[in-house]
């Protein structure tokens, strides 16, 4: 994470561009979810890499604040003891409300804090496995018109498992596509390369109908060791959200986010920024 001031202030300003009342996000693949909910519902979304081992998460509070986030969340956290001081930091921040995703052993987890009530969800994660429970938190804010899930998809390696655990999600996303909510997250393919219409500038979900995917701006989300970039971090929304401005950022400032090793980049993964607000006509 950026230590400068320069970094941040770029950072900010970039963020503070929206100022209707709509979410921008942005989703790092190593780092955090800053949402600032009213009136200019701005985020950053990250999803940490997969390390079951505990990290230094503290220090972060302060970045946090740097962004004048109002509800964050943390995508493959790993709740135990060690967190509590992280967690009452948190609270010393103003950020009361705390959830964690669901877990029947030691997984990746999604932790949820903010300054705004809130409560988790009604729609209950795929039951595939462990993995599939603990990698998925559904977010719902009373004063404000659209629900969020933040989803990381398993890298399953065998197909069997890939189609289990889609099927399973694509039936919970099929029972909320009345709502206006949105799915935001790495998902591990490209839907655009699926449909064979990488040129679109959105396509249908294939795995549940009633979602529209928009195309990122940017060639890639993910940078393999080969050298090859993919797109598999996106946003999955109900008609009932308008999402717009959807690009992938390898650098922001002077800071890698994701690039080859000679960069130094935070991670592998490119962050993903778009607004998001509820349709109102």
């Amino acid at each position: 994470m950026p230590e400068s001031n320069s970094a941040l202030d770029l950072l900010r300003a970039a963020l503070k561009g929206e100022t209707n009342p709509h979410l921008q996000l942005i989703l790092l693949e190593q780092g955090m979810i800053f949402c600032n909910l009213p009136p200019d519902l701005e985020a950053l979304r990250s999803e940490l890499s997969e390390r079951l081992a505990p990290f230094p998460i503290p220090p972060v509070v302060d970045v946090i604040l740097a962004t004048e986030a109002e509800t964050v969340l943390f995508n493959e956290y790993v709740d135990d003891p060690s967190r509590e001081p992280f967690k009452e930091a948190m609270r010393e921040a103003g950020f009361l409300h705390q959830a964690v995703s669901e877990t029947s052993a030691r997984h990746n987890q999604i932790f949820a804090a903010s300054k705004h009530a809130f409560q988790v969800g009604d729609l209950r994660p795929p039951q595939f496995d462990g993995s599939a429970i603990s990698n998925f938190l559904h977010l719902k804010f009373a004063d404000f018109p659209f629900e969020m899930v933040g989803l990381r998809a398993p890298a399953y390696e065998k197909a069997a498992d890939r189609k289990a655990y889609w099927a399973e999600l694509g039936q919970i996303m099929e029972s909320a596509k009345c709502r206006a909510i949105l799915f935001a997250g790495d998902i591990n393919f490209d839907p655009f390369v699926k449909s064979k219409q990488e040129g679109a500038t959105q396509v249908p979900f294939p795995f549940a109908s009633g979602y529209r995917v928009p195309n990122p701006m940017g060639d890639w989300s993910y940078l393999a060791h080969s050298g090859k970039g993919y797109k598999i971090d996106h946003v999955i929304h109900t008609p009932s959200v308008v999402v717009t401005d959807v690009e992938c950022l390898a650098r922001i400032g002077d800071r890698f986010l994701a690039g080859e090793k000679s960069k130094a980049p935070i991670s592998d993964h490119a962050a993903l920024r778009f607004t998001a607000g509820a349709r109102t006509d």
